[in-house]
């Protein structure tokens, strides 16, 4: 819990599984970029109820394939279930930039 290496190891294969396994039927990378901001802090089941109402990702998957990148952030920020992760998400979606020159 206080090894800041693991944690930055565990914490990076998280977002990895979650980018390219759980959310890997989201074809804009932009948008899956934003889901798994979203299902990194709330889980991918919290991210496809924000979308169609249920946990179910694979069905939440056709809906954002659908609709664009900026359609999906707007989206999570309105409709995500806990402010804690809306807010997370604004936090990060700011800095994204910064930490792409890191």
């Amino acid at each position: 819990l206080y090894n800041e290496e693991n944690n930055v190891k565990i914490g990076t294969a998280y977002l990895h599984i979650l980018f390219y396994n759980y959310l890997k039927k989201i074809k804009n990378k932009e948008s899956r970029l934003y889901c798994t901001i979203s299902a990194y802090n709330t889980g991918a089941g919290n991210v496809a109820k924000a979308f169609i109402g249920t946990k179910n990702i694979n069905k939440a998957s056709t809906y954002i394939n659908n609709i664009s990148s900026e359609e999906v952030y707007k989206k999570l920020i309105k409709n995500l279930p806990y402010d804690e992760t809306r807010k997370y998400l604004k936090k990060v979606y700011k800095r994204i930039n910064m930490y792409g020159s890191i």
